[in-house]
C-alpha cells in the first residue's frame, strides 16, 4: 500500500491523482468600501476543515471520505494534537487583525483559516494590488468568474514575469468558453521567464496568524505547511486537459503546439519544490503525450514516451522514500523545528530529505 502524503492535504486528496502516481500499477500516461472595524462574517467552507467556532478552540477534523485513505490510527486532528496547535477563534483573529492595523495580508490568513471567503474579499479591498492576494483569490472558486480573470489580468500586468500569472489567466478564460483568447494568452508565455505560486507567502501569513493567537512558532510553521490551500493546481489541471482534447482534435501543426504548451506547464510545476506540484507536474507532462500519433514531434525535445514514464517512476520511487512527516515528528520538538525552518527556507521536498536523515528507517 503506497503511503498518503500528508502536506497539502486537501488539494493531494482532490481527484486521488497523487494516490494514482504513487501506486505500483499506475498508468504509464498522465493523470488525467470597509470601515477598519470589520465585522467577521460567517465561513464560506471549501475545504475538509471545520472552521474555528466563535466559542471556543477545535481541532480541525476530516470527513469519512477523507478519512479512508488515511493509515489507520492517523488523522489530521491526530498530526495537530502532536504539536499541539490551537486553531484560533474568530474573536482571536478579530484581535490579531485589529493589533495589527487591520493588514490585507492578515485578512487573508485569517480568511485561510476560517475558509471565509469574505475575509479574503476584504484583503484585496485593502491592497487591491497586492500579487500574493490577487494569486489567492483569483485561484478559488469561492468568487465569481468575472472576478477571477479581471484579477488574474491584474496579476499578469503587475507581474509580466511571472508565468503563473498567464497560465492561471488562460485556465480561468477558457474555463469561462473563450478558447481561442485563452490560447493567444499561452501563445505569449516566455518559458524563460520565473514561476511564482506564492504558496510561501501563504504559509508565513497563516504562521504569522498562528503564532499571534498564542500557538508555538514551530508548530505553528508545521501547520501552516500541512494545510496551505493550493487551489491553482485544479485551474492547472483543467488547463491541462482542456489543451489535451484540443490537440486530439486540431490538425498535426496546431495539435504539436497544444501538446509543447501543455508539457511546458507541467515542466514549471515539476520543478516546484513541494511534492503535491511536482506530481500535479508529472500528471500534466503526461497528458502531453497522451495519444501522441507514431510520426508526431515529442512535446518535450528529446523526450520520448518511455524516457518520461521512467521520469514518473523516479519521482514516484523518491516520494515513497520519503518519511511519513507525522511519525518522524512525533520524536522531538527539535525535528519539528527543523523541518518547518527547512521547508520554508528550501521547500517540502528538501526538508522530508532532512527529516529522513535524522530518523531511523521503519521496521519491516
Amino acid at each position: 500500500m503506497s503511503k498518503p502524503l500528508f502536506t497539502h492535504l486537501g488539494s493531494a486528496l482532490a481527484g486521488g491523482f497523487v494516490f494514482l502516481l504513487c501506486a505500483p500499477e499506475a498508468s504509464k500516461r498522465g493523470v488525467p468600501g470597509t470601515e477598519d472595524a470589520a465585522q467577521l462574517s460567517n465561513p464560506l467552507r471549501k475545504s475538509t476543515r471545520h472552521p474555528a467556532s466563535d466559542t471556543g478552540s477545535n481541532h480541525s477534523s476530516l470527513s469519512p471520505k477523507v478519512l479512508k485513505t488515511l493509515p489507520e490510527g492517523d488523522s489530521l486532528e491526530e498530526l495537530l494534537a502532536i504539536t499541539g496547535i490551537r486553531l484560533p477563534t474568530r474573536a482571536e483573529l478579530n484581535t490579531y487583525l485589529a493589533d495589527n492595523n487591520y493588514p490585507a495580508e492578515g485578512y487573508l490568513a485569517a480568511g485561510m483559516i476560517l475558509q471565509d471567503a469574505n475575509l479574503m474579499r476584504e484583503a484585496i479591498i485593502r491592497e487591491p494590488s497586492n500579487p500574493h492576494i490577487l494569486f489567492a483569490l483569483a485561484s478559488r472558486d469561492d468568487f465569481p468568474d468575472d472576478d477571477r480573470i479581471k484579477w488574474a489580468r491584474q496579476l499578469q500586468e503587475a507581474q509580466p514575469d511571472n508565468s503563473l500569472a498567464s497560465f492561471l489567466l488562460a485556465a480561468l478564460t477558457w474555463e469561462n468558453g473563450a478558447q481561442n483568447p485563452a490560447l493567444e494568452i499561452l501563445s505569449q508565455v516566455d518559458h524563460r521567464k520565473r514561476f511564482q505560486t506564492f504558496t510561501s507567502e501563504s504559509i508565513i501569513g497563516l504562521t504569522e496568524a498562528l503564532r499571534a493567537t498564542g500557538n508555538n512558532p514551530d508548530s505553528s510553521a508545521y501547520y501552516a505547511m500541512l494545510t496551505v490551500d493550493l487551489p491553482h493546481l485544479s485551474q492547472l489541471l483543467s488547463l491541462s486537459q482542456n489543451l489535451q482534447e484540443h490537440a486530439q482534435q486540431s490538425p498535426p501543426d496546431e495539435a504539436f503546439i497544444a501538446r509543447r504548451r501543455n508539457a511546458g506547464l507541467g515542466t514549471f510545476l515539476a520543478g516546484e519544490n513541494d511534492v503535491i506540484s511536482g506530481l500535479v507536474g508529472l500528471s500534466i507532462q503526461g497528458n502531453a503525450y497522451e495519444d501522441l500519433p507514431p510520426d508526431a514531434p515529442f512535446p518535450v525535445e528529446g523526450i520520448n514516451p518511455e524516457a518520461l514514464f521512467l521520469s514518473i517512476e523516479h519521482r514516484r520511487n523518491q516520494i515513497r522514500d520519503l518519511p511519513i512527516v507525522t511519525d518522524a515528528l512525533r520524536t522531538s520538538p527539535e525535528l519539528t523545528q527543523g523541518y518547518g525552518m527547512r521547508a520554508l527556507a528550501l521547500g517540502e521536498i528538501e526538508a522530508l530529505r532532512w527529516l529522513r536523515s535524522r530518523t531511523p528507517p521503519p521496521a519491516e
